[in-house]
């Protein structure tokens, strides 16, 4: 019977060989990959919420207090302006239309809000989604929209528009804000 120690030898002696050269040259690859410097930001940047001051003029029609737990859920319905309703929630306290005044920015010259009252509000915004749900047949536009301010949660408008980029350019104009901005928040609903 043959000797098959020197093939066996001849054999793995290559495999050794190619495995100390791949340990080496994989060694020395990871010593220069974790020696280069990579350029970082010097800051995070991070997608930012749009920010918009927005004048209303409305006339309040109606109050709707909900009390839950700890916060009180609040819905003020308008007339005379695109605006329609705003929802708001407020700390629970027993002077629940002192408190609205005071988030809407109208205290102390405004203290009570009472129907059929004529309300002139600048409110600063911090946007976090537009809907808008079009209503083909009726020619208006229904437009939410979210925000994530200390009380002030939604604004509801009707625009009376049903083309997507007219009601795009009505909306940048309502919020001064950019197309580009309102592309960016919107999400749409077509119902014919």
């Amino acid at each position: 019977m043959p000797d098959l120690r020197p093939q066996l030898l001849l054999l793995t002696l290559p495999l050794l060989f190619v495995g100390i050269a791949f340990w080496a040259g994989s060694d020395f690859l990871t010593k220069q990959l974790l020696s280069l410097s990579y350029r970082s930001p010097d800051k995070l940047q991070a997608d930012t919420l749009p920010q918009v001051l927005l004048a209303l003029n409305f006339t309040l029609i109606d109050i709707n207090l909900d009390q839950e737990d700890q916060v009180t859920q609040v819905k003020i319905i308008t007339a005379n302006s695109m605006l329609k309703k705003l929802e708001l929630e407020i700390p629970n306290s027993s002077f629940s239309e002192v408190a609205i005044a005071q988030k809407l920015g109208l205290y102390p010259q405004i203290k009570k809000l009472e129907p059929n009252q004529q309300i002139k509000v600048k409110i600063p915004l911090k946007l976090t989604a537009i809907k808008a749900e079009i209503e083909k047949k009726q020619g208006f536009s229904l437009v939410e929209i979210i925000t994530t301010n200390n009380a002030l949660k939604k604004l509801n408008f009707v625009l009376p528009v049903t083309e997507v980029n007219m009601l795009e350019v009505m909306t940048a104009q309502l919020l001064n804000l950019s197309q580009e901005d309102i592309r960016k928040l919107i999400s749409y609903q077509v119902k014919n």
